[in-house]
């Protein structure tokens, strides 16, 4: 199964560090971290759906937005691609079936306060079953958010610099009503 990331890419940087496509930032701010009991990487189930999770939160999308990290000196933002297996247990919270298993109720799933979101996400790590939970991207829910924590599963395939012409962003840019301003 294919995943992907938008990231501050440093060209000629360890991978595991800061600006490499296998780094996991500070955890603890996001919706499903429990730093004190796992690490866990945020991906996509589509390119698309990570450039929107990325740059969604801005109304244009210019230049700007492709720039690296401040604290980067030299980065760019980068989409990587990676591999992992096609059987590998992700937690479906998309599947009714299993909400209803686990108790939970969509509202629950997308709720903003993170207290709810990261006890569910406590309770199924503790299960021993999963390596992740996949749910549905706040932008559109044709697209999956995935939180895995089977660090070692993940193989990455490819980093590519993002350009505004790419057809990742400007899909995303379309499904999620962004206006995408070239430069002059």
């Amino acid at each position: 199964m294919r995943l992907y990331r938008v990231f501050p890419y440093l060209p000629g940087g360890d991978p595991e560090e800061m600006g490499g496509a296998l780094y996991i930032p500070h955890q603890g701010g996001g919706r499903l971290d429990n730093p004190a009991i796992y690490r866990l990487r945020y991906l996509g189930d589509t390119p698309e759906g990570v450039v929107a999770e990325a740059f969604g939160r801005f109304p244009e999308w210019s230049k700007a937005i492709l720039a690296g990290s401040p604290v980067l000196p030299g980065s760019y933002q980068a989409l990587a691609t990676y591999e992992v297996p096609d059987d590998l247990p992700i937690c479906n919270l998309d599947d009714a079936s299993r909400l209803a298993e686990l108790g939970l109720k969509p509202s629950e799933v997308v709720s903003r306060d993170y207290d709810v979101t990261r006890g569910w996400a406590k309770r199924i790590f503790r299960e021993g079953k999963w390596m992740g939970i996949r749910w549905w991207s706040y932008y559109d829910s044709r697209w999956g958010s995935i939180g895995l924590w089977a660090h070692n599963a993940i193989d990455l395939l490819e980093i590519r610099r993002l350009k505004l012409t790419d057809p990742e962003i400007q899909t995303a840019a379309r499904v999620i009503s962004r206006l995408v301003k070239f430069p002059r």
